[in-house]
């Protein structure tokens, strides 16, 4: 499901349990708004009956998603759709676990 707003952008593949997109705007930094768009992908993706979610975090957002109870430490490289490459973090997170 995509999910828009003025201040970020958020897409979870179902199918897959993949997060796709999350971004928040700088000028929303550090109000809550990340987390509680995570809190919603996970309420969808329980409701969806999935039992991970997976991402490739930048490597400035692995932090913040640490603190949301994903792992992952390993550096890799994201090659997206449109031939770019990305240093990135894979994480993943267990919903049985939260």
């Amino acid at each position: 499901k995509d999910r828009q707003s003025d201040r970020g952008v958020r897409h979870l593949d179902i199918a897959t349990g993949r997060i796709d997109a999350m971004f928040v705007l700088p000028d929303y930094f550090r109000r809550g708004i990340g987390r509680a768009m995570m809190r919603h992908l996970e309420r969808i993706a329980r409701e969806h009956g999935l039992k991970n979610l997976m991402l490739d975090a930048t490597l400035n957002a692995a932090t913040f998603y640490r603190s949301q109870g994903f792992q992952g430490d390993t550096a890799g490289t994201y090659h997206s759709p449109r031939g770019i490459a990305l240093e990135c973090v894979p994480m993943m997170k267990s919903l049985a676990d939260s």
